[in-house]
């Protein structure tokens, strides 16, 4: 029998595909693959991982689903167990198991961000933002739709990071530099006075995503250090696969005085937390 786990968010679903084999002394879970397919429509997402892995519907026991879009369902689809995770708690399992950590904050940057913290018996939501991979995309279009007349179909998550990479943030952003011939305080000649107000710099529409992107993280990195706890903080979801996303997460973290922790499979970090959760907390009982 197989078994899915899922992760319905408001832009992607993705799920880890398992097979599973019971007999009286023991159980053996197999990873058959992982998908993320851009798409909101949960019938399609189970359709195209039956049509990937040549699965016979009958042969899928239960779907564990989690994330927003999970409040859209049902406790059957098909016949199937919906067997429904808290999110956070599955963010806190995800960041925390993957990371081999006891504790700690756990950062979800989706297409908002999620920051919650957990020591694996009591998970909180110390809160988050708008702001995340949806806002670089919307930001992104905006400004290439406005500065060189792009078709929006062109614009990716990964063609703006690439864009990003290859522009000069400080030709947007007004920078203590830029307004003190000395540090202020703790802040340095690098660190951003003002998103968006260098208005007398010349820049291009790469040095404006770079901009983007930059403010997302920063101010991201800022709610986190006005919230900190103890133990770890670690990064999971999507925008954070990227290495030049990382390295700008740890740029900012140096400023805050904040140690950072990125993990393997941070895309489906949220969905093997739910897998674990269900594991640990649920199946037992189910």
């Amino acid at each position: 029998m197989y078994t899915i786990a899922a992760d319905l968010g408001s832009t992607n679903q993705k799920a880890i595909i398992l097979k599973i084999a019971e007999n009286k002394d023991e159980t053996n879970i197999e990873l058959i693959g992982k998908v993320r397919i851009k798409t909101t429509d949960f019938a399609l997402f189970i359709y195209n991982i039956i049509e990937k892995y040549n699965i016979v519907i009958d042969e899928i026991d239960k779907i564990v689903v989690t994330g927003t879009g999970s409040s859209y369902l049902t406790d059957k689809y098909k016949g199937i167990d919906i067997i429904k995770v808290n999110e956070f708690d599955a963010i806190a399992y995800g960041g925390l198991l993957l990371s081999q950590s006891e504790k700690g904050i756990i950062v979800s940057i989706g297409t908002g961000t999620t920051i919650v913290y957990s020591d694996m018996k009591e998970t909180v939501r110390l809160g988050g933002t708008g702001l995340g991979g949806g806002t670089l995309v919307g930001l992104g279009k905006a400004i290439l739709t406005n500065i060189n007349d792009k078709n929006d179909a062109t614009i990716s998550f990964n063609n703006l990071i690439d864009m990003a990479k290859k522009g000069n943030r400080n030709n947007v952003d007004l920078l203590i530099g830029d307004i003190s011939k000395d540090n202020i305080l703790n802040m340095t000649k690098d660190i951003t006075a003002a998103n968006f107000a260098a208005i007398y710099k010349a820049a291009k529409s790469e040095d404006y995503i770079a901009a983007v992107l930059n403010m997302i993280l920063e101010n991201i990195a800022l709610l986190v250090k006005t919230l900190y706890k103890d133990g770890d903080i670690i990064y999971i979801g999507t925008m954070v696969g990227d290495s030049y996303v990382r390295e700008n997460i740890e740029t900012i973290a140096n400023y805050t005085g904040n140690k950072v922790t990125f993990v393997n499979d941070s895309e489906y970090a949220i969905v093997i937390g739910a897998w674990e959760y269900y594991l640990l907390n649920i199946r037992k009982n189910y």
